[in-house]
């Protein structure tokens, strides 16, 4: 039996507690030893309920912890798998090279062949028995001295090409050579590749199972507003020590691009700037963009990253920092690309679409900043 079982059982137990002391309502109002039951009763059942709720919180916290390592462990993944990816492409146009030059030396072996084949021919003709005619005919010394130089340069001219065969012989051995070992490189990396995107999937199958869980234990609507109070006010202190510490960056430029910043992804809103939020309590400081999974995030503008990690409420998250008093966020990554200290340029893939953070549906949460305070992004982004 799961934790979530576990706890559904105690609270039903408390439920029925209530409706057992129900019928002493009307019985304590004359008998006080009735009433200091009931008392007692409603006591005990205070104490049951005090211990469900921390076991309860205890509950959420550990799988707020787990929701944050596995969403770690993924984007870990993704990031190996990506480099696989690259990493193979290299070697494929490494072996397409090697094969090229390897047929290039097929054509010179072809080549020098030939030339090898009219030197011997050559020579055959100069030691032949014309050759043998002059010395037994005594021709005169300045033509045989000739006939000697001839032969002597063609039998040089010989060795120099069978000297260039056998070095192109040689490079081709050393050709094959590389190309068979990166071939076996190759062959590694695509088995490499192919389990980490088979341990990729595993690890999405598992935390889905855990969000599943997590969505289930959050239907008590004050449960969530407290949760997203507490997130408010952890962004709101981690925003404020960020703008303590950003000195290096000048928001002039990009306060002027105000209307005209690309959107971050694409998809379409699914939540406004300012709509209610948890029963009507809270308000949306920023706005959810629905798009598919794996969908490349781009910074909006030039900026120094200035956050990214996993932040409870908004998953993996990104802030980028635009000098005075301006910065973005995106949250709900599924892998996060960049690092804090990076600068990034407008229009840079910053990270992934995903649903960290316990969202149900894949989206990028963006908000604008200026000064602490949260601006509407529609008013900054393009229209479309």
């Amino acid at each position: 039996m799961n934790a979530a079982a576990v706890m559904f059982r105690s609270s039903a137990a408390l439920m029925l507690m209530l409706g057992f002391c129900l019928p002493l309502a009307a019985a304590q109002e004359t008998d006080p030893a009735a009433a200091e039951k009931a008392l007692a009763d409603k006591q005990k059942q205070i104490s049951l309920i005090d211990d469900w709720m921390k076991k309860a919180r205890r509950q959420q916290e550990d799988w707020a912890r787990d929701l944050e390592e596995k969403d770690a462990e993924v984007a870990a993944i993704a990031r190996q798998v990506e480099a696989a990816k690259k990493s193979l492409n290299e070697v494929n146009r490494s072996i397409s090279q090697l094969e090229t030059e390897q047929k290039e030396l097929e054509a010179s072996r072809a080549l020098q062949a030939q030339r090898i084949g009219e030197h011997l021919a050559a020579s055959y003709r100069m030691s032949g028995e014309d050759f043998v005619k002059l010395l037994l005919n005594q021709q005169s010394p300045d033509q045989l001295n000739r006939l000697m130089r001839y032969h002597r340069y063609f039998t040089d001219a010989r060795m120099d090409v069978v000297d260039d065969y056998q070095q192109t012989l040689d490079t081709m051995a050393n050709n094959r050579f590389r190309l068979e070992t990166e071939r076996e490189d190759a062959q590694e990396k695509q088995q490499k590749l192919s389990t980490e995107q088979q341990l990729l999937s595993r690890e999405r199958a598992e935390r889905k199972a855990l969000l599943a869980e997590l969505s289930a234990e959050f239907e008590d609507k004050t449960v969530q507003r407290d949760r997203l109070i507490k997130d408010s006010e952890q962004l709101e202190a981690l925003l404020a020590e960020l703008r303590r510490r950003s000195t290096e960056l000048d928001g002039d430029a990009f306060a002027a691009r105000k209307g005209s910043l690309p959107w971050p992804v694409t998809g379409k809103l699914s939540n406004a700037f300012g709509q209610p939020r948890a029963d009507g309590r809270l308000k949306w400081t920023g706005v959810v963009i629905a798009t598919d999974d794996d969908n490349p995030v781009k910074a909006v503008f030039r900026g120094r990253v200035v956050f990214a990690r996993w932040l409870r409420g908004f998953g993996l998250l990104t802030i980028i920092d635009h000098g005075g008093g301006y910065m973005t966020l995106y949250g709900h990554n599924e892998v996060l690309l960049k690092t804090e200290g990076e600068w990034v340029e407008g229009g840079e893939i910053i990270s992934q679409a995903g649903r960290s953070g316990g969202q149900s549906a894949t989206g990028v949460y963006f908000e604008v900043r200026h000064k602490g305070a949260a601006r509407d992004p529609i008013g900054w982004l393009a229209k479309r």
